[in-house]
């Protein structure tokens, strides 16, 4: 999806030079007792501790790249900076497309393989036979339009047999705290510095990119790029706003579904979807993190775009809007749909054939990102595939 959406240092200090960040190790700024604990696994004690005092994400392209940025703003951002949440402020960026006709017919064009089925959020699966089942598309956000959506969709729960979500739930924010934890050990490169993909001019703006959301430029340089790439999945703004115990629109659902009691399922682990993110090229994820620190502006803007074309029920749009909009390079939209399609493709075909027994079972609510419904392979061409009728309802 090209960007969906997207500590400083002077050149010559400590920080951007990362000599000084390889001397004291990416760990360096944890206690000696955290380093211990993290080194040996033991969560519970090192960074349960550390993230519940603390509290990232983006939408627009990586539909679920969000969740992870959310973890990595618990471990690195203190929760008490803020006495109340942020509003986010972005402008929908459908006026600047408008003014360029021929950008945004050429961007529909383009763009027509992920524009299939990209009209609606909910939808029903149904076969002769067979007690119809539901599709929703969510948006891992808690702007109030959205979570009314959600309310909305989760009616159709009260007679489910089961509830189906991308990672199960409700999770709360000590399990995506230790998510995001483990993710980090992960990504940490005790001996490398992470940062030579990145032209040396741009170092500074991105290590500024990554103090905003709490990460310093000594550990910067010495934690993977997929990782740095994907805490900054959404813009600041919303990244606190989940930090503060906002509902988001995929907790709605599972909330919803515990307290009627019905049964709730996970179509992936934890654990896949960070191998899946651990797949961004190092080239891409500097692409990716250089556009989103030059033109901080652009995190917000492509979120309230995508934001206006969700709550009418066609998310995907927003893409050759933001496309058209020319605020982008085309080297930046590239590396946006490579994360995109890695986040989506593969991702798809699991989740298409983990809900199929549920689906065939009856009485079904699958509730996935948005954008794993549209596009030629998304859920709804698959489920169309193995048979049966998917229709949109609003």
């Amino acid at each position: 999806m090209s960007r969906g959406a997207r500590g400083r240092g002077d050149v010559a200090g400590a920080p951007a030079g990362g000599a000084r960040a390889r001397r004291l190790g990416p760990l360096s700024p944890w206690s000696e007792a955290e380093r211990g604990e993290v080194r040996r696994g033991g969560f519970d004690a090192a960074l349960n501790a550390r993230a519940l005092r603390a509290g990232a994400i983006l939408l627009v392209r990586r539909v679920f790249a969000r969740a992870l940025a959310a973890a990595a703003l618990l471990l690195f951002a203190p929760m008490a900076a803020l006495a109340d949440p942020p509003v986010c402020h972005g402008r929908d960026l459908a006026d600047l497309a408008a003014a360029r006709p021929e950008a945004l017919k050429k961007a529909e064009t383009a763009r027509a393989d992920w524009l299939v089925n990209a009209s609606g959020l909910l939808w029903r699966v149904e076969k002769q036979g067979v007690a119809p089942s539901y599709l929703f598309g969510t948006i891992h956000s808690s702007d109030d339009r959205a979570i009314a959506l959600a309310h909305k969709a989760a009616e159709e729960i009260k007679g489910a047999k089961v509830v189906a979500t991308e990672l199960g739930g409700p999770i709360d924010k000590t399990a995506m705290a230790e998510y995001g934890a483990k993710l980090l050990v992960n990504a940490l490169a005790q001996d490398k510095d992470t940062f030579e993909p990145i032209a040396a001019e741009d170092r500074a703006a991105v290590e500024k990119y990554l103090a905003a959301r709490g990460v310093n430029a000594e550990l910067a340089h010495h934690i993977q790029l997929w990782f740095l790439a994907a805490t900054t999945a959404a813009p600041l703004c919303e990244s606190q706003r989940q930090a503060a115990d906002l509902p988001i629109v995929d907790n709605v659902i599972a909330e919803t579904a515990k307290d009627l009691g019905v049964k709730i399922v996970a179509l992936e682990t934890f654990e896949e979807q960070g191998a899946t993110l651990a797949a961004l090229k190092p080239a891409d994820a500097a692409t990716i993190l250089v556009g989103g620190a030059k033109k901080p502006g652009l995190d917000e803007d492509a979120y309230a775009t995508l934001l206006d074309r969700y709550v009418v029920g066609r998310p995907v749009e927003a893409m050759p809007i933001i496309d058209a909009s020319g605020l982008m390079s085309k080297e930046e939209i590239a590396a946006e749909d490579r994360f995109s399609l890695l986040l989506l493709r593969e991702r798809n075909r699991v989740m298409a054939e983990r809900a199929k027994p549920l689906i065939e079972a009856g009485g079904a609510f699958v509730a996935v990102g948005a954008f794993h419904l549209a596009g030629k392979d998304g859920l709804v061409a698959l489920l169309r595939e193995q048979g049966w009728q998917v229709t949109p309802l609003w």
